[in-house]
């Protein structure tokens, strides 16, 4: 697999992460033809290569979560493999590990020990709670995450149904290396970039699921927590949100709720925070005399925001998701024909390339050594010690 095209290319990553919240940072700079390449264990697979439905050495999680990346298989207990990281590191542009804090810094890969080699490198540091501190040293995954930063709290009390903590916090790191590499083109060189998973929840969190924590000066108003759900029709669920006053006018028009329509407590956007609760139940008791259908059509001719709650089988049919070509059908070498979501960002200059297939177990070992300038034989003599597979 030979990179090219896309905003990203010319830009090398190497990446030594694991599961999801490091790794979906590469990810996004993956899909925008940067060249990751992603560095797993000799001895192991990734969690991600047993999550989900397993189809050979793949699964439905691995293939969306490591597009367009090429895989090598390389021992970082041996010298031997840590100087094959040095190696490719030399002229990378990025450097991406997700290891509990202290755990890169005695392989001797460190952000100190890199940067030596490339004083341009961008290295990246995911953690779960930071580099120091009282749970630093603490193994977290997603869900630990989810709990202590009130995420769990502020879905009424259990996770939200994804890797969602992972996922922002690698879409956080993303963007923080992009950022990185913007200042390093103004001339201010390599640095070291530290995104935590606690840090950037809390953050993602704090405009609306914590909005009674910003000030101890003004009255609670109920949270999300308490009011924010669909809404139930005789047939089906139903999203309908009507935030100013022309909506909110709307949506009484077409509930046929005229008795609604000056009432006080919600004819106003503080009036419908403030009595968020009163407002659900009264609203719920006009929505549920309709059909999900006919809901959706009085709302839209109201210009009311609404949509209908779609069964996971559903998103892929739904037209919008079609025409928009948010879900590409591709042939997976292992996986066969396969389906992923394209990248979301659309670029007018620069589009994205065609995503590559998510990469077997050490596909692409031979392939970056021989690059490195490794012969046959000598990659067959590593292969032998363990050091690479």
């Amino acid at each position: 697999m030979t990179p090219g095209s896309g905003a990203l290319a010319g830009i090398k990553v190497v990446d030594v992460g694991s599961a999801v919240a490091g790794p979906w940072a590469s990810t996004w700079l993956a899909d925008h033809g940067a060249d990751v390449i992603m560095v797993e264990q000799v001895d192991g697979k990734d969690a991600m290569r047993l999550t989900g439905p397993v189809i050979g050495d793949t699964t439905g999680s691995y293939i969306q979560l490591h597009r367009s990346k090429r895989a090598i298989r390389v021992n970082l207990r041996h010298d031997d493999g840590r100087a094959l990281i040095q190696r490719l590191v030399a002229d990378a542009d990025v450097f991406s590990q997700n290891m509990r804090p202290g755990v890169i810094e005695r392989l001797g890969l460190g952000y100190h020990d890199l940067s030596a080699l490339n004083p341009d490198l961008i290295y990246l540091s995911v953690s779960g709670f930071g580099p120091t501190g009282p749970y630093a040293d603490q193994p977290v995954y997603d869900p630990i995450i989810q709990a202590v930063s009130g995420m769990a709290a502020s879905q009424g009390g259990d996770y939200f149904k994804s890797a969602a903590a992972d996922k922002l916090t690698g879409m956080t790191a993303a963007n923080a290396v992009l950022v990185a590499l913007v200042a390093r083109g103004r001339g201010s060189g390599g640095q070291h970039v530290e995104v935590n998973m606690l840090d950037a929840v809390v953050s993602w969190l704090w405009m609306d699921c914590m909005w009674n924590e910003v000030s101890a000066d003004t009255p609670d108003i109920p949270n999300y927590t308490d009011w924010y759900s669909p809404y139930d029709a005789l047939d089906g669920q139903i999203a309908a949100v009507w935030l100013t006053e022309a909506q909110y006018q709307g949506a009484m028009t077409a509930l046929e709720a005229d008795h609604l329509r000056d009432d006080e407590r919600f004819n106003s956007r503080a009036g419908r925070l403030a009595n968020a609760l009163e407002m659900r139940e009264v609203i719920s008791a006009e929505i549920a005399k309709w059909t999900r259908d006919e809901l959706i059509a009085r709302f839209r001719a109201n210009d009311v925001p609404c949509g209908p709650v779609l069964d996971r089988p559903e998103v892929r049919l739904d037209p919008q998701v079609q025409h928009n070509g948010t879900i590409v059908d591709q042939e997976h070498p292992v996986g066969g024909s396969v389906r992923i979501a394209k990248t979301p960002a659309t670029l007018g200059a620069t589009p994205a390339p065609e995503p590559h297939p998510a990469p077997g177990y050490g596909e692409h070992t031979d392939e970056v050594l021989t690059s490195l300038g490794l012969s046959t034989g000598e990659i067959a003599e590593l292969r032998a010690a363990g050091v690479v597979a």
